[in-house]
């Protein structure tokens, strides 16, 4: 099996996001896995759904407890099974970092030439969200993971190929009452949100048009959960990374 377009945008828009590749070999050989929160069971079923005949299971519900608000999620899970066709992606998003001895992710030196609208898509329905909901358009994706360059190169990939002028903030942590930086995020002012969202809308699944501006400070869809303010602002808080 050969992967397809639809796949290949998939795959790299979801590895820009939480999406990720697991290797047991140092990288010979690789395998695909999704997880989502019970929320977005759809979009996970969505990428299940392209990706399917290179499983061997259905996606699977389990439980997580959050440490950090001492509640206990729920969250989707896929696997796909080791295939050669993976083994690209994994060359590409993954070096191994010889002193912590693991595979680290990172955004390719080449990431224009993957960085297609459909891929744009699932990587900000994957980490994007609105700045101050209801207030205005302006969107964020969280990007804090990788490295500062990379972080830069997705900034630029936006500007050379779509005329998106994105800027950084700096993602910041407490310790022990310390600020302590942990990374750049994307950010999408006012004036760029609307060139951003015509570039995204045609290939946004239904379940997550919530995180995408209206061009009027509202939300192209609202959630049927979205009465209840924890659905959403757990969003942050089952943040996964690759």
């Amino acid at each position: 099996m050969t992967l397809t377009q639809h796949q290949k945008e998939l795959l790299v828009g979801t590895l820009l996001g939480d999406g990720n590749l697991q290797t047991e070999t140092r990288g010979r050989t690789w395998r695909y896995r999704a997880i989502q929160k019970a929320e977005h069971k759809d979009y996970l079923f969505h990428k299940y759904e392209i990706l399917k005949e290179f499983c061997s299971t259905e996606p699977q519900l389990s439980r997580v407890a959050d440490v950090r608000t001492n509640k206990t999620y729920e969250r989707w899970m896929f696997s796909t099974k080791v295939h050669d066709s993976l083994r690209f992606y994994g060359n590409l998003f993954y070096t191994y970092d010889n002193k912590t001895q693991r595979m680290v992710k990172d955004i390719p030196v080449n990431i224009e030439k993957f960085l297609t609208p459909a891929t744009v898509a699932y990587w900000y329905m994957d980490d994007g969200s609105l700045k101050y909901p209801g207030k205005s358009n302006a969107l964020r994706i969280c990007t804090e993971s990788f490295s500062d360059d990379g972080v830069r190169r997705l900034q630029r990939a936006l500007k050379n190929l779509y005329g998106i002028e994105a800027s950084q903030t700096q993602k910041n942590k407490i310790v022990n009452g310390n600020k302590l930086p942990v990374g750049l995020r994307i950010a999408i002012n006012e004036r760029a949100s609307t060139a951003f969202r015509e570039l995204i809308e045609p290939y946004l699944v239904d379940c997550m048009k919530y995180k995408v501006s209206d061009g009027k400070k509202g939300r192209l869809l609202v959630l049927k959960q979205a009465n209840s303010s924890e659905n959403i602002s757990a969003e942050n808080s089952i943040h996964t990374e690759g």
